[in-house]
């Protein structure tokens, strides 16, 4: 039996949309905004917004992408991102293992990682 294939990332645009920048804007508007301008990869990232509004913001988001055919990922946290039902997360440094979002995620799902450098890149592939 064949395991089930991790999706891969679309290509195209891939873009940061981040709550530290244009703050009077809304996450969902800027995310609207970066789908309608192309972007085919949303990386949602949520540094200042509270987590109750952060997972309501992840909801919308990921149904927005679903719906223009485009990726959502959320940045560092998987529980958000399974919560909201996105496409995968992006962990840094000093987020949660990618070995332990992987499992928590399954097979269905990305993972992105930081790589500082050739080799960081080589374990991020690992």
């Amino acid at each position: 039996m064949n395991a089930p294939s991790r999706p891969m990332l679309p290509r195209g645009l891939y873009v940061l949309c981040d709550d530290t920048v244009l703050p009077e804007l809304p996450l969902v508007d800027k995310a609207a905004r970066l789908v309608a301008g192309g972007a085919k990869v949303v990386q949602l990232r949520m540094k200042r917004t509270p987590l109750g509004a952060a997972l309501a913001a992840a909801r919308e988001v990921a149904a927005l992408c679903r719906r223009a055919g485009a990726v959502c990922l959320v940045n560092d946290r998987v529980d958000l991102a399974l919560l909201a039902g996105a496409d995968g997360v992006h962990v840094g440094d000093e987020d949660l293992p990618p070995e332990a979002a992987r499992e928590l995620l399954g097979p269905g799902r990305l993972v992105g990682v930081t790589a500082r450098g050739v080799e960081g890149a080589r374990a991020a592939l690992a």
